[in-house]
């Protein structure tokens, strides 16, 4: 037993020699006739010159992604609101992104021409040629191939969505690629504005979808926390009658935005009171870090006369979570 596990030992041992062997005199030979044909080939050294004429340019990659943790907002919002809202911002980078893929596919179409006319293989000049000549040949090939420029001619988009927990963790995921086509009519609708607002109904929907969406379920509990709970306007809180909702002050229909700045706490009857009026948005931008008679400048709650040990004087309905007094 013993000798026939040596015997087996030796047998595997010899095996793994050999074929080491084998790979390397493959490596070997494979090196041999890439160097000859980098050293002698005709067509290369005409690919080198070629590549010296043309030169491409670089195209930047471009991936829009969000993600949220509200479903309605989810499944609501497509991929194609998502770019009109970002194409908004940057269809200058795409639209230069796609001049350059026009440009390069121009270019590369000559490109290519003037290989097929000069770039004729199997030419070594008078070097003495290796022993396999269909070795020499797929050999050329293949460096020619290495060596040639493959420019990006087609410029896309991916746009990338997310459902999320509020706590981050990912539920599902889904993704959209845009083409040129498509990017350039968006941006063509784009340019239909008056001022900040845009012409085509469509095209204002679906950006005031987004930037609707873009008040998390996260940022909601923020606004509340901040808020004390309560309703800025009527100083209420939630009861089961007087439901607190989040309220852009200036509206998004009027192209107000998502921001902390802009979202406050309402219950529902103040809030379809306001609808999308912007009376308070005066009133807070001047009341913002200011004094102001009748907003809190701390958390923008309406003020309320009191009387007080020294007499009157304006308070926080949102006491004793905002303790801001104004003595009259």
């Amino acid at each position: 037993m013993e000798y026939q596990l040596k015997v087996f030992a030796l047998c595997f041992g010899i095996s793994i020699c050999v074929v080491a062997a084998i790979i390397i005199a493959f490596l070997i030979r494979g090196y041999i006739y890439k160097d000859f044909v980098l050293k002698h080939s005709r067509a290369i050294s005409i690919l080198d010159e070629i590549n010296e004429k043309y030169e491409f340019k670089d195209i930047s990659p471009m991936e829009f992604s969000h993600s949220y943790d509200n479903k309605d907002f989810y499944l609501s919002i497509s991929h194609q609101d998502y770019l009109i809202y970002q194409l908004a911002y940057h269809k200058k980078e795409a639209m230069e992104n796609i001049k350059a893929a026009s440009s390069n596919r121009f270019i590369y179409e000559k490109y290519q021409n003037e290989i097929l006319r000069r770039c004729v293989t199997g030419d070594f000049g008078e070097a003495e040629l290796l022993r396999s000549v269909s070795k020499l040949k797929k050999t050329e090939i293949k460096q020619l191939k290495r060596i040639k420029q493959y420019p990006q001619t087609e410029f896309f988009i991916d746009v990338f969505l997310t459902l999320t927990k509020i706590n981050g963790s990912v539920v599902t995921s889904t993704g959209e690629r845009f083409d040129e086509e498509e990017i350039k009519e968006v941006i063509e609708r784009l340019g239909h504005k008056s001022g900040d607002f845009y012409l085509d109904p469509e095209i204002w929907d679906a950006i005031c979808r987004v930037e609707r969406g873009r008040v998390s379920n996260k940022m909601r509990f923020a606004i509340y926390q901040r808020d004390g709970y309560r309703c800025r306007k009527c100083g209420r809180r939630d009861n089961g009658r007087r439901i607190l909702e989040i309220d852009h002050i200036y509206p998004i229909s009027k192209g107000g935005k998502s921001t902390y700045d802009n979202l406050q706490t309402l219950c529902y009857q103040c809030n379809m009171e306001k609808s999308n009026t912007v009376e308070s948005y005066a009133v807070y931008k001047g009341a913002k870090g200011e004094e102001n008679n009748g907003y809190c400048p701390k958390c923008g709650a309406p003020l309320r006369k009191r009387k007080g040990k020294y007499g009157d004087f304006l308070g926080c309905p949102n006491y004793p979570e905002c303790r801001y007094t104004k003595q009259l």
